[in-house]
């Protein structure tokens, strides 16, 4: 029985360290919740909000965003009239890019 068991933590712990690695193995989450989608609007002064891996690097259109702890985002961004194209990028230390883009029109 002693042998099964340490045979069992070994696997365990071979499959925990995977399961750790395959972490670093994927791009970042990144989840904007404003806009959640494409809108049109009447104020230039807008806010993005989201949410993105707490250790992910994150741009707004070539611009680095701050994230919290948690990987919060927010900033308050100044539109220009017409169509305005919103793209996110996340990228984690490994180069692994997640982008998401939307589209609000100022009108």
């Amino acid at each position: 029985n002693f042998v099964l068991a340490v045979a069992g933590v070994i696997i365990a712990s071979i499959a925990a360290f995977f399961i750790y690695e395959l972490r670093f193995l994927r791009a970042p989450r990144l989840e904007i919740s404003v806009p959640a989608k494409d809108i049109t609007v009447s104020d230039g002064a807008f806010e993005v909000r989201g949410l993105t891996d707490p250790d992910a690097d994150l741009t707004l259109n070539g611009r680095p965003l701050y994230s919290g702890k948690t990987g919060e985002f927010s900033e308050r961004i100044f539109l220009v009239k017409g169509v305005n194209r919103l793209e996110f990028e996340a990228q984690n230390r490994y180069g692994k890019t997640t982008r998401e883009a939307r589209y609000v029109v100022l009108k």
